[in-house]
């Protein structure tokens, strides 16, 4: 019997235009600063060649992607020491788009949330987050310190979201200044800091969780074997199980 899962896309393409979609005027300047250099070029084509093959040039955490330990966490580990298992499983997906575009999600927020976060879920946390562009100010919702803390402690098994961070990545920046290394002050980017410290993989910028808002569903997010990357772009899956006839 054949395997027909009702497959859901849940992955940005790597172009500029995502970029700006995820960062809006964070992402602004020339030089094109790191999340917008990305680039395809052919390096042989069936014109010339026997074969077409391509040279790839992209950030880390550009859209659609995966962040390992050590992009937040000294001595973490690279993207090869991430297990690719929990990346892969079950998912509960949070309907949670409030009234404010740069709402912090809470404890209470997500313990109010149904279906119910349980033991080992992937968590997937719809924000109606809406897209950018150049020039656009960023607004994205953000996990609390205790929204995160709350997460690891109910066994989240990886922690997925449609902003490009799990933090206010803009406020991050432009307001607390967490961007510039410092011995003192608040403690830079916080959620991160908790997933990663306590093994939780974070995966952001994913598309349009409206489809599967609500649901219980089987989801993948696996990244490219790249040893010694901090993070990695993905291809976001997720499948409801189709009746058997």
């Amino acid at each position: 019997m054949s395997w027909q899962p009702d497959l859901v896309d849940l992955t940005r393409p790597l172009t500029e235009e995502t970029v700006w979609a995820l960062l809006g005027d964070l992402a602004d300047g020339e030089p094109a600063p790191y999340f917008r250099d990305l680039s395809v070029s052919v390096v042989s084509d069936l014109e010339t060649a026997t074969a077409t093959a391509c040279m790839v040039r992209i950030p880390d955490h550009a859209g659609t992607h995966v962040d390992a330990p050590i992009h937040m966490i000294e001595g973490g580990a690279t993207l090869e020491g991430v297990d690719v298992s929990l990346l892969i499983g079950e998912a509960v997906v949070l309907d949670l788009v409030p009234d404010d575009p740069d709402h912090g999600y809470t404890a209470d927020d997500l313990a109010a949330a149904t279906p119910a976060v349980e033991l080992g879920d992937i968590v997937l946390i719809r924000s109606g987050f809406s897209d950018a562009g150049p020039g656009v100010r960023l607004h994205q919702t953000f996990l609390t310190p205790a929204a995160a803390t709350w997460l690891v402690d109910q066994g989240a098994r990886a922690v997925g979201v449609e902003p490009a961070s799990v933090d206010h990545v803009r406020d991050g920046y432009l307001v607390h200044g967490w961007g510039e290394k410092s011995d003192g002050g608040s403690t830079p980017w916080p959620a991160h800091r908790i997933l990663l410290e306590n093994g939780v993989p974070i995966i952001e910028g994913l598309y349009d969780l409206a489809r599967i808002a609500g649901e219980r569903v089987r989801f993948a997010a696996l990244p490219a074997l790249i040893p010694g990357l901090s993070g990695c772009p993905v291809r976001a899956v997720a499948w409801r199980e189709r009746a058997q006839k």
